[in-house]
Formats: C-alpha cells, structure tokens, sequence
C-alpha cells in the first residue's frame, strides 16, 4: 500500500515536532530495497510492494519511509532550512 493521503500533513508535524530529523541531523540515506512491511516513520502506514528508503540520523535514530513520504519529507525539510 503506498502512503497515506494525509502523508504531507504527517511529515510536516513531524518535523515540527522534532520526531523526524530534519535534513542537517540526518547522514543520508542509508539504503534502499523492496518494502517488507514495516512501519513508515513519515505517514504511519506499512511499506509492502514498493521502495522502501532507510535514513540514518546522526543521533542513530533510523528512519523507514515510502519513495513519495522520503521526498516530501527532503521537500519540508529543506523548506525548513534543512
């Protein structure tokens, strides 16, 4: 299942909230492979059959997202002055 529909308003809160890393605390993405069904940290919903994006934060806290929730996530990130 692709991400939520609410996904932009999510990342963006979360970001907010200091619950995703912004661009500056996070070292990049780490890997990227077939979703095996975990949890997206940017919209809350499972990554099944599709590109799942793993980022590494500086603090090593780890990030899952969808292709669509890691971009809007570099998106509000960098809005955010990264």
């Amino acid at each position: 299942m692709p991400s939520s529909r609410g996904a932009a308003e999510k990342i963006r809160e979360k970001l907010t909230a200091g619950t995703l890393p912004t661009l500056r605390d996070a070292g990049g993405i780490t890997f990227v492979g077939s979703g095996a069904g975990q949890i997206c940290d940017g919209c809350d919903m499972p990554i099944l059959a599709e590109m799942e994006y793993a980022v590494e934060a500086r603090d090593g806290r780890s990030f899952r997202f969808h292709v669509r929730c890691v971009l809007l996530w570099q998106m509000y990130g960098q809005q955010r002055g990264g």
